[in-house]
Order: structure tokens, then sequence, then C-alpha cells
């Protein structure tokens, strides 16, 4: 069929499920937002966002990424701009899977995917807008509500003890795992342990299960010699 010029010109509304209820549990204000100026919270943000896309078939992640649907991906949302672009440029120079996935890492990504995803949140009534001083520099931060973090944990707390996980489920945990961070999603460590056990019970052996997580393991690395990159330039 073909798209008329208004329908080329409409932005396709993608749901970013395990990006928003990554930004949900983890976007918290301490010293330093957690998503603001953490680069290795913003990097696993961006994997979160990329592994939606994957999921909905608008990219695909095999032996490369790669775009799947490229009239979809052309209609993404304004706040996925730069992330279309800097992937764009990095399938252009035929690059391998590790180059092309170190798109994660991109503060400019993480800050816009940021926004983009914070203001859908907050026109959902979940978070609340809040200004953090950095620097010089003021930023919004986007602070999730109480009852918000705790709905997302009593989800997940839901579709590990549930007959079939769902794949944002897998994503969101297989990600807090490789940050070692499900003891603070499940603070109580009887429950925390017992959780993890019943998780596993349910994916070791499914195949999108061991590609997620080997995705993780691979961004993991990416991150890993990007703050060494970091740490070789500033000193």
């Amino acid at each position: 069929m073909m798209l008329t010029d208004k329908t080329k010109m409409e932005a396709f509304e993608v749901e970013l499920t395990t990006a928003k209820n990554y930004l949900l549990l983890t976007e918290r204000i301490a010293k330093k937002p957690m998503l603001r100026t953490r680069f290795t919270s913003q990097s696993y943000f961006v994997l979160a966002a990329l592994l939606d896309l994957a999921d909905q078939d608008i990219l695909t992640i095999d032996d490369n990424l790669d775009v799947k649907d490229g009239e979809k991906f052309a209609r993404l949302p304004s706040y996925l701009s730069v992330f279309k672009s800097e992937l764009s440029d990095e399938i252009n120079q035929n690059r391998e899977l590790k180059d092309r996935l170190s798109v994660i890492t991109s503060w400019d990504i993480a800050n816009q995917l940021y926004d983009g995803l914070g203001s859908e949140l907050l026109a959902a009534d979940l978070v609340t807008k809040v200004p953090f001083k950095n620097n010089l520099d003021t930023h919004v931060i986007y602070l999730p509500k109480a009852e918000a973090r705790n709905q997302v944990r009593e989800e997940l707390r839901d579709q590990i003890n549930n007959s079939k996980i769902n794949r944002n489920a897998i994503s969101l945990i297989v990600i807090l795992e490789q940050l070692d961070a499900l003891k603070w999603v499940f603070t109580d460590q009887d429950e925390s342990s017992e959780l993890t056990s019943a998780f596993h019970q349910q994916v070791d052996g499914d195949a999108f299960y061991a590609k997620e997580k080997a995705l993780a393991k691979l961004a993991q690395d990416i991150i890993t010699r990007k703050k060494f990159w970091f740490d070789s330039w500033l000193s």
C-alpha cells in the first residue's frame, strides 16, 4: 500500500516498555540523579530502549544490529532522532555488532531519550519534574513517584511467579542482573533469592533469554571499554 505524504510524516507510536520501567525503578536523586549524570546507568537505559525496538521488529539483533522495518524506523518519535542518526551512521560504515551497539554509550541519545520518555511518564502522572543543578547547568529530573516504582516492582514479582514471563520483564531483569541491581529492587534478601531462583527456573535454556543475556554481557564490555577510554582521555 502506498503511503500518503501525511502518513509518512506521522510518528510511529512505539512503546518502550522496558526503558520506561527501567527509568521508574532506577531514577532517584541522592548526591546526583542516577540517569542524568551516571554513565553506566544511562548506557543500560539506551540498551533497554534498543531491546524494546528489537522486540517490536523495528530492529533486528542477530549476528549484527540492523534495521528490520525501515518504514517504522524512519517514523520513530522525535526523541529518537539522534539514535536513528547515530545508528544509521554505524550501519553505513559496515561496522560489526560491537561497533553498532556502541550507540548505547552516547550521552546525546540517552539525554534525548530521557526527556522523551520522561515527558510521557509525566503525562501519565507517574513521575514529577524536579530541577537539579549540576555544576552550572540546571537539569529537569523526572523523579518516579513511590506508587509508580512499587507498581513496576509488583508487576515484576507477578511476572516471575507467573507460568510464563513476558519478554519485557525478561529484558528488564537481564539488565538488572547485569548491574547486580535486583537486590535493590527486592530488598528483602530471602525474597530476592527466591525470586531470582524462580526466574531462572523459567528462563534457563530459553533462546530469547540466552540472546538477551549475551547482549547485556556485550553491552557491559562496551561500557567498560568506553569508561577506560574516558579515564585515559581525562588523565
